[in-house]
């Protein structure tokens, strides 16, 4: 299996943490975010806007440098 066709899909509300790199000061990495809006594009290059919890600021970031913070077995 490719790493791309493991990239998630989110929907607004998800709980979601950021596994990728930054660049940016201060880093995202292991931060909690919801997200709440879903860009346009395909996976694994969508863009999501997440509501960062640490610090409240809103970031778009793509989808395969998240991961949802949790798991529910149905």
């Amino acid at each position: 299996m490719s790493y791309n066709s493991q990239v998630q899909s989110f929907l607004i509300g998800d709980l979601v943490f950021f596994t990728g790199y930054e660049v940016d000061s201060p880093p995202l990495a292991h931060k909690i975010g919801i997200i709440i809006d879903v860009g346009q594009g395909l996976k694994p290059h969508r863009l999501y806007k997440v509501l960062w919890l640490h610090n409240g600021s809103k970031i778009n970031v793509s989808g395969k440098h998240l991961e949802l913070a949790y798991t529910k077995k149905v």
